[in-house]
């Protein structure tokens, strides 16, 4: 009786090795936690399709909205550690006030693969006095409070942006006051339509309307100049060396064993230089900033070390 214990234990440790070194061997779902249409859901479906040729089974795109992302986060968290449920990770994870409503944090996932970041950028509409970010940080100095920003909701990955941007000038958090909005189209409408002066969404998020005219980014909050739009400054090349992107990862629950998120991770890998994916990916105007599991977990750990600080500077100015 005294070996039944340690030969079940061994039994099942074996069977959990072989289900892993075979796996996958049924589809997987990737569940989204974004609304149909938005950068991550696209991403996600484009992503889903690429991964399912290198994993030889499909993998099905499932919408979990609602609750600022927390409700599909937290079924990805919540799934069996087998690898047939994960989904797409995003900044919020890192976000110390969705942190706090959602419950989760970076520890309630096991970091697959980073896919892609997408900076964040300072844009004004046509008829906006401002040409130019010095010339906009000027204003806000000796002007505080009385432009109007908006990208997101409250707290949000373009507010986040914001109040960064802000930190790295020198002014409070209030002197660029954040008017919330129920995502980036909306804001970009608001900002159309003279409700807000600067919007902080990415490039890509604006690139039709700058085609048009209708906008006028100012700087991106990348390290260089973006290959689709090297025409507009990076926020360090203004002297503010303040850069900032939401990313789209691929994450599952945790206690992942090593070998699934092996697997899952270089199908990733392959599925990024799938022609489709990467023409997907170019006509979004979206970055390809792939990074293995490791490279990631650290990536996850800085961000949300950034995160804290910006979370502070908006909480000194409450």
């Amino acid at each position: 009786m005294k070996n039944v214990l340690p030969l079940a234990l061994t039994t099942l440790a074996l069977g959990s090795l072989a289900a892993a070194q075979n796996f996958p061997t049924k589809g997987l779902n990737f569940i989204v936690p974004w609304s149909p249409g938005g950068s991550a859901d696209l991403t996600s479906r484009a992503l889903a399709s690429a991964m399912s040729r290198p994993l030889g089974e499909n993998v099905t795109v499932v919408s979990r909205t609602g609750g600022g992302g927390a409700i599909g986060h937290l079924a990805i968290s919540q799934a069996r550690p087998t690898g047939y449920d994960i989904g797409m990770g995003t900044l919020e994870m890192v976000i110390p006030a969705w942190s706090k409503q959602s419950g989760l944090t970076i520890d309630n996932f096991t970091p697959i693969s980073l896919v892609s970041v997408n900076p964040a950028a300072i844009t004004v509409a046509k008829n906006s006095p401002f040409k130019t970010v010095g010339e906009l940080v000027a204003f806000v100095k000796a002007n505080p409070g009385k432009l109007k920003a908006s990208g997101t909701a409250k707290g949000g990955s373009w507010d986040m942006a914001r109040a960064g941007f802000l930190q790295t000038i020198g002014v409070k958090d209030s002197a660029l006051p954040w008017v919330p909005a129920q995502g980036s189209a909306a804001a970009i409408q608001e900002l159309l339509a003279g409700g807000v002066d600067v919007i902080t969404v990415s490039a890509s998020e604006v690139n039709n309307l700058l085609k048009s005219g209708e906008v006028r980014t100012l700087a991106v909050m990348a390290d260089r100049r973006l290959p689709d739009h090297r025409d507009i400054p990076t926020l360090r090349e203004s002297g503010i060396n303040w850069s900032f992107g939401s990313f789209l990862s691929v994450v599952g629950p945790r206690r992942l064993s090593a070998d699934v998120v092996t697997r899952i991770d270089a199908a990733v890998k392959a599925g990024m230089q799938e022609p489709e994916f990467r023409k997907f990916m170019t006509n979004a105007g979206f970055g390809m900033n792939y990074l293995n599991p490791a490279q990631f977990r650290l990536f996850l750990n800085q961000q949300a070390a950034k995160m804290r600080q910006v979370q502070a500077f908006i909480d000194a100015d409450k």
